[in-house]
């Protein structure tokens, strides 16, 4: 009952909010060449930013930013490589690549002459 009486309420806010933001980008074109840019900018971030808070208002707005939070928290607890790690991990991914690459251009190079005797177009050895 109680999830129902919340999808009953959400409704009408997802709809403000929509109605909002639909205003906002119609003000943002309508008001082009008549204000400057950087006010039609201001007032179309201050619009968004109003449609968000209106729908964050709604069970489905309410999770996503409890999401966000929690994203967050989680993003905290990560340890960054220092600069030193990162330099030598980026220095072994390059040399590990040369190597790959001259060992492919050496298979290449080996059939490629292989394929060329087998079928004729090769000279002797």
């Amino acid at each position: 009952m109680a999830a129902e009486k919340n999808a009953t309420r959400d409704i009408p806010l997802w709809i403000v909010a929509v109605l909002i933001l639909a205003g906002g980008i119609y003000g943002f074109a309508y008001l082009e060449g008549q204000v400057m840019d950087l006010v039609r900018i201001v007032g179309l971030l201050a619009v968004i930013a109003i449609a968000v808070v209106v729908a964050s208002r709604t069970r489905k707005g309410g999770e996503f930013f409890s999401y966000v939070r929690e994203v967050d928290v989680e993003r905290r607890k990560v340890v960054w490589p220092t600069r030193q790690e990162t330099l030598q991990t980026t220095l072994i991914v390059l040399v590990i690549t040369v190597i790959v690459g001259l060992i492919l251009f050496l298979m290449d190079t080996l059939f490629g002459f292989a394929v060329r005797r087998l079928i004729g177009l090769g000279g002797e050895l």
